[in-house]
Formats: C-alpha cells, structure tokens, sequence
C-alpha cells in the first residue's frame, strides 16, 4: 500500500471556507489598492515606504508576513506595507501597469510578465512549494506501477505547472503520456469529479490536494517525492519557487532600497526555519485562517533564499512548458529578468549562479 498523505477534515474545511471567503485585498492593517511606492525615500530622515504586493498565501507571503511582525523591515530602516490580493493570476496586471513594483510571488508570475516585455528584477527565491503540488489517485483505484497509469483519466486546470512534472514522471518511468486520457478542470472540478468517479485521478495543489486525500484518495508523487511501489523517495520532476521581484525602474531608483528589503527577508527566512509553529500562527492570524491549516502547508515548503543553477534550469524549464502549452509567446532570457547581484552582496553563499557572458 503506497503511502497516503492526509491533513484532518477540520483543516480541510478550514481552508476550503478560508479560500472562498477571504476579501479580496488584506494585510497589515490596510485595505483596498495603494498606488504603489515608485521611490523609496524620506524627506525626513525617517523610515523608507515600501509597498509590497503579495498573495494570500503562506508559500508565497511567508517572508513579507514576518519580517514585518518581526520589525526586520523596520530594523533596516523600511516602512514596509503589505498588500495581499487573493488570486495570483491578478498579479500581473498590477506588476504590468506599475502599481506593483515590489513583489512576492512566484516564478510562473515573473516568466509570464518578462514574457510581455515588463522588465523585472527578481532578486531572490523565498520557497520550493515543489512538494505541496502532486497526482492523486482516487478511492478505490489501484495500481501495481507508473505504467499502469495509462489507460486512465486525469483530471488538471489547463495550463497548469504540474503538468511538467508529470512530463517528467512519464519521460522516467516509462510511461506513454499519450495514453493518459486528460480533462481539463478547475481545481474544485477536480475534487468533485475524483469523489463521483467520473475522474480516476487529479493533479493539483493546496488545498486542494489534502482536500481528495481526505476523501480517500491516495498520492502517486508530488514535485520532488515518489510514492510508486517501484520508486519510493526522493525525485527531481519539478521545482518551482516561491519568488521575490521589483520592477527594472524600481531596482535603478532604488537598489539601496532592495538590498535592506533582501536583508530583512532573509533574517525572515532563518526565523521561519528556526520557528515554524510560531510562525504558522503569526501567518494564520494574518491570513484570518487556521493555524493547523498554515502549519500543514509551510511544513511541507522549503524556505529557502537562494539564486542558484536549479533555479535558473527550473525558471528555463518552466518558461519552455508555458511557450509550449500556449500561455507565453515567447520563453524571455533568465539572465533579462533575473539578477543574482543583490542577494550576492546579502548571503553570497546563497547566490552561486553566475550569468553567461
């Protein structure tokens, strides 16, 4: 029997209701759109305003979350306001349009707005979220190996990320893609038709994930952890990050500026890592969720600032998928939206790639 990963009914429920009835534009005290801070500067010797747009999410917002509660922003001399929008998919409007010139999303967000010919920055990794993203067979179906697989009907969103992990699933196992009958749906689609049978499997994400394991389904692999009963462990089908970013124009007025908020992010970091369950609760309150529910997605996160040659190859790797699955129309160079030299200067030791010449 192949390990089945499953979170409690209650944090299931508690996500589900907090994904629907979250407003639209929370965080730190303010509500609403904010024109977006274009030069950080104070006439009077004071601290910096910085706005930063993010997502309510704890894979991507962690870091923002807790530098602020923390006052590393403010201990680098910042007045950082947070602005949390909730669906990533509106993000990059307000990057495009200039509202957002400080970020924190995700790569699939910065490839699509380099894609439109935005120039962007980004600066540094926050997560590998690789491990909360996975292919979940459902009750009552079994498989002996990944080769059974074809023949059956999957259920994911179009133009999901997923997909290239199971690209890579499939290229490794031996399994023909084409014989994977696939049908394109929404993630809550996903759960409804794995639930009723009309699905015999689905690949999505949190919470959605816990919510069909929860029902009885069992996880066949997620980015980066193989459940099959030949191939148990670790692999290396998908790695996608959590992002940090600014926008070309911001990074030239105010690079002074990014290297106190990469400072004050990675101080961020360390204490996620060092204080995860205090962390979870300071998020959940932020968030307006349940602790159980953040504790049990960040445990499954990698939080991690890095800019380094698996960065660079999961960015490239990504970008191709998306050219290839029609939602960029170009694959923009990495080293065109992608700049090592901030983090380099915070935690050289976290920044090894080097730009081809």
């Amino acid at each position: 029997m192949m390990k089945n990963r499953r979170l409690s009914k209650k944090v299931v429920s508690v996500l589900t209701v907090a994904a629907m009835g979250m407003a639209l534009l929370t965080g730190c005290g303010d509500s609403g759109k904010s024109s977006g801070t274009t030069a950080a500067s104070s006439d009077d010797g004071g601290l910096i305003p910085v706005t930063i747009y993010g997502v309510t999410d704890p894979q991507e917002a962690a870091q923002i979350v807790i530098a602020k509660e923390k006052g590393y922003f403010e201990e680098e001399g910042l007045d950082v306001t947070n602005k949390l929008i909730e669906s990533s998919s509106d993000l990059p409007a307000y990057i495009a349009s200039g509202e957002a010139p400080v970020s924190a999303e995700s790569q699939y967000t910065c490839t699509e707005v380099a894609a439109q010919g935005v120039k962007l920055k980004t600066l540094m990794t926050n997560s590998n979220t690789s491990n909360t993203q996975g292919l979940i067979l459902g009750k009552g179906q079994t498989i002996k190996s990944a080769k059974d697989l074809e023949g059956k009907k999957l259920g994911i969103m179009n133009g999901a990320g997923f997909m290239l992990a199971i690209q890579n699933m499939c290229e490794e196992m031996g399994v023909d893609i084409n014989k994977i009958d696939i049908v394109y749906l929404s993630p809550s689609e996903q759960v409804a038709a794995l639930e009723n049978g009309s699905i015999d499997m689905m690949a999505c994400w949190e919470p959605y994930m816990s919510q069909a394991l929860d029902a009885g389904g069992t996880l066949l692999f997620t980015g980066v952890k193989s459940y099959f009963p030949e191939k148990t462990g670790d692999v290396d089908w998908l790695n996608f990050y959590s992002t940090f970013e600014v926008t070309e124009d911001y990074y030239n007025e105010n690079r002074d500026t990014c290297v106190k908020l990469v400072k004050a992010m990675t101080k961020a970091t360390d204490y996620i890592n060092a204080n995860l369950d205090e962390c979870a609760g300071i998020i959940a309150k932020e968030l307006n969720n349940d602790k159980d529910a953040i504790y049990a997605i960040m445990a499954q996160n990698t939080y991690e600032n890095i800019f380094d040659d698996t960065f660079e190859k999961a960015v490239n790797d990504m970008a191709q998928y998306m050219k290839d699955a029609g939602n960029i129309d170009n694959v923009p160079d990495f080293n065109s939206y992608c700049d090592p030299s901030v983090l380099k200067e915070v935690k050289p030791e976290n920044a090894t790639y080097e730009p081809s010449k």
